[in-house]
């Protein structure tokens, strides 16, 4: 593997680990949550503005971006409803009501990936706004 290839390799890791690490942030509550976030946020710049030179020197590295299907856009524009539903629901006391609307999204919706995301989301929802 040439040494463009390897860093790219390198480049993808480290964005997704910082990318995990912003969301283990903010369940941890860890504070400043905002400032460290946004820490993170400033170190993924720096990451996507090497890629770009990357992609500039090496265009067959850079990632090709599929349009989702139209099943896939409403399965997106489903699980978006429904998880701003569910915590605007949260935010005003109605635990309960959330966490079925996020269940009944889990258990029913065409989509398995979709299910998958609910079922991590309500695990969160329950976690962050439970007693």
């Amino acid at each position: 593997m040439d040494a463009l290839a390897k860093l790219h390799r390198t480049l993808m890791v480290a964005g997704s680990l910082l990318d995990n690490a912003a969301g283990q942030i903010r369940d941890a509550a860890l504070s400043p949550t905002k400032t460290h976030i946004h820490s993170i946020g400033e170190a993924l710049g720096s990451i996507f503005e090497i890629q770009q030179v990357i992609y500039k020197l090496r265009p067959d590295l850079e990632p090709k971006y599929e349009e989702p299907s139209q099943e896939e856009q409403q399965a997106n524009r489903r699980l978006g409803e429904t998880l701003i539903a569910a915590y605007d629901l949260a935010d005003c006391d109605r635990l309960p009501e959330a966490i079925a609307l996020l269940s009944a999204f889990a258990t029913n919706d065409p989509s398995e990936i979709h299910r998958g995301l609910a079922a991590i989301e309500l695990e969160r929802l329950s976690t962050n706004y439970g007693p």
